[in-house]
Formats: C-alpha cells, sequence, structure tokens
C-alpha cells in the first residue's frame, strides 16, 4: 500500500468542524481523545484501507462520511457505548447529510450507528440495504480504521482488525499519531 503524504491526502477530504464536538453540557471536545485530530486520523486510515481494498468510488464517499462524523455525538471520552447511534442523531440533528445521494447517507449512518456497539448487530445490519456487501465493506473499514489510531493508547491490537490490509499498518498508525496530532 503506497504511503501518502497526509497533509496532502488531508487537503482534498472534507473538514470535521470544531463545533461538531461541542457536547450538550457545553464541553468542547474538539481536541482531546475523540476530536479532530483522531476524526483525521482514522479518515486516513479509511480512505487508504479503501484503496487497498479496491473500494468504488461510492464505498470510499460512504466511508469518508462515516469517519469524518462517527464520534461527534460522544458524551463522554471513556465508555460510551451509544455514541455511535448519537453521532448518527447528531448528523441529522445537525443537517450534515443535506446534500449528499441518500444511499452514501444511509449506509454511512448505518456504519457510524454499529461502529461502537456488538460487532454482530452490525454485520447483520447490513442485510438490510440493496447492496449488503458494500454496506458491510463501509461498516469494516470504519471499524478498523478506528482500531488503528488505539496506538494512542498503546494499546492495538491487530489481530482484532477485519480486513487484511488494516492489519498490515500499524506503522502508518505509528507515523501518523506524530504527523496529524
Amino acid at each position: 500500500m503506497p504511503r501518502r503524504d497526509p497533509t496532502l491526502l488531508l487537503s482534498t477530504l472534507p473538514r470535521p468542524e470544531r463545533a461538531w464536538f461541542i457536547r450538550p453540557d457545553g464541553y468542547d471536545a474538539s481536541g482531546p481523545i475523540h476530536g479532530v485530530g483522531h476524526t483525521r486520523r482514522v479518515m486516513i486510515h479509511a480512505v487508504e484501507i479503501a484503496e487497498a481494498v479496491g473500494a468504488s468510488p461510492w464505498e470510499r464517499e460512504a466511508v469518508i462520511r462515516a469517519t469524518l462524523w462517527h464520534d461527534i455525538g460522544r458524551t463522554d471520552d471513556g465508555a460510551d457505548y451509544y455514541h455511535g447511534a448519537k453521532s448518527a442523531g447528531k448528523v441529522v440533528g445537525l443537517g450534515l447529510h443535506r446534500g449528499l445521494p441518500p444511499d452514501i447517507v444511509d449506509v454511512a449512518l448505518y456504519a457510524v450507528t454499529h461502529h461502537s456497539g456488538r460487532e454482530d448487530y452490525g454485520v447483520s445490519a447490513a442485510d438490510d440495504f440493496p447492496a449488503p456487501r458494500s454496506a458491510l465493506l463501509v461498516f469494516q473499514i470504519l471499524k478498523d480504521a478506528d482500531g488503528l489510531d488505539r496506538v494512542r493508547f498503546h494499546d492495538l491490537d491487530v489481530s482484532r482488525l477485519r480486513l487484511e490490509p488494516s492489519r498490515l499498518r500499524e506503522p502508518r498508525a505509528q507515523e501518523l499519531l506524530t504527523l496529524v496530532p
């Protein structure tokens, strides 16, 4: 998998807005553990994994939106089992989905909703889509890209990643932690 300059790659992708990370209690979570930096690193992983597995342009766009939105509904940086569903609700509440093709929005919101829950629920929910393989791929890419950023906690376990290209990315995860604060 070719290594791309993360700054150049990020310049071609949508930017997460700091305001999206404001929690209901007013706390600005855009900087800490699950804020803008984490989102940008996850997005880089996701785009590069999508390229490595030959994702279609449609799947790539859905995964970009899913990474962009996946943690904006968190209310706690620790255990927050339902933050995926809260993030999906916040996307709709803020209107971040407006103007995007409905099929991309639907799959991105499915991946966001299920990325923090039980894996088997997320896998089985893919069957509800007209293109279940595409939905499942977007979900798996999001889960792996998010998991790769666990290097910041020093507990990345590549054996828990779903896709083979993801399991080869530990050095890239370490690099991105330094290059994309």
